[in-house]
């Protein structure tokens, strides 16, 4: 009986991956509403977070939930919405069962909609394909413990780990398939972290693109302590489309420019110590901003000072298959992907090129 149970939550699962990256600040939440073994009704929490998958469900299911079964892949929410929370309209339905991948860490509903419906006399199963909800919503659930951004790192290297020639002769070291692939992990972050040095260096765009259309603006956060992003800069046009935030410790004509522009600016403090930002505050701040996802793309100076403070959670490797040398450019400073605490969780090949995908230990 229990491999009916886990088919119907693995289906909510695949509901769920369709929306991916498009539900922050919210995770994407997969619901089933099954009777007599007839799935009844099927939804994706929406783009934006709102409405639930649980929500919607019961919509489109009518009066006929009444002693049905729910399949969903995070607690329903026990905290007040505009519509009541989803458990309150879980109970009012009259389902009569209800089976949940995994417990909401958020303390707003933390076991909370679990003893609810329990006490209501849903019989409530909890935790049977958990691990597929974790590695879904990762960036979620780390946010929520960490009290910072989910960041994840996205490089193209050399065979010899190197992202470039010492003069920065090549514009691409990927193949086509892999800058294709590398869009979807765009499109499935919620902001791009970036420097100053790299929008200097390589004046990027950074908007997801399919067949050479541009079908999203990603909000992009710098990190430029001195001010020196140039004003005709790439980054800076269609400003009306997307969100730009700047860290800077420079307060000039540049700093009251960029925000007459509409870029949201903040005037940071640079550590005594070192001259650096403290970027473990920053990115408290980031998290404050309502952004919980970041994808990285920038040099390996940056990507080295992250890892040094262990603000790296996961990272995405394309590997051309040509050394650079030892002029070149490299990924970590001082280290190898082998010196690091990572566990694969897959590999690909794009042509010649090799795709690894990472997480870090905890």
């Amino acid at each position: 009986m229990s491999d009916i149970h886990k088919k119907y939550l693995l289906k909510a699962h695949s509901l769920a991956y369709k929306n991916f990256g498009k539900t922050f600040p919210n995770p994407s939440v997969g619901c089933l509403i099954v009777k007599n073994n007839k799935i009844l009704s099927k939804a994706v929490t929406a783009s934006a977070g709102r409405p639930h998958a649980e929500e919607i469900a019961l919509k489109i299911a009518g009066s006929k939930s009444n002693g049905g079964t729910m399949y969903v892949t995070l607690e329903p929410c026990y905290h007040k919405s505009h519509n009541g929370s989803c458990t309150d309209q879980i109970i009012k339905s009259c389902i009569k069962k209800i089976f949940i991948a995994k417990v909401d860490p958020d303390p707003r509903t933390n076991k909370k909609s679990i003893k609810k419906l329990k006490k209501n006399n849903i019989y409530t199963n909890v935790g049977m394909t958990e691990e597929r909800t974790n590695l879904l919503n990762r960036f979620f659930f780390d946010s929520l413990k960490n009290k910072r951004p989910y960041i994840k790192v996205k490089m193209a290297i050399s065979n010899d780990e190197k992202i470039a020639y010492s003069d920065y002769s090549s514009k691409w070291i990927s193949n086509t398939k892999s800058r294709i692939y590398a869009h979807k992990i765009r499109y499935q972050s919620q902001a791009i972290l970036t420097t100053s040095k790299t929008i200097i260096k390589d004046n990027p765009r950074f908007t997801v693109r399919k067949k050479n259309k541009i079908i999203k603006y990603l909000p992009v956060i710098v990190i430029d302590k001195l001010l020196k992003i140039p004003l005709n800069c790439n980054l800076l046009k269609n400003l009306s489309k997307r969100r730009i935030i700047i860290f800077t410790s420079k307060s000039n004509k540049k700093f009251i420019r960029l925000k007459s522009l509409g870029c949201e600016i903040f005037l940071t403090k640079k550590l005594k110590s070192c001259g650096e930002f403290n970027l473990s505050l920053i990115m408290k701040k980031i998290l404050s901003l309502n952004i919980n996802n970041i994808l990285v793309e920038s040099g390996g100076i940056f990507f080295s000072k992250l890892l040094s403070r262990k603000l790296v959670d996961e990272i995405h490797v394309f590997k051309a298959p040509f050394n650079i040398g030892k002029s070149g450019k490299p990924m970590i400073i001082n280290k190898k992907i082998e010196d690091l605490s990572l566990i694969e969780i897959s590999k690909n090949n794009f042509g010649k090129d090799v795709y690894h995908h990472f997480i870090m230990k905890k």
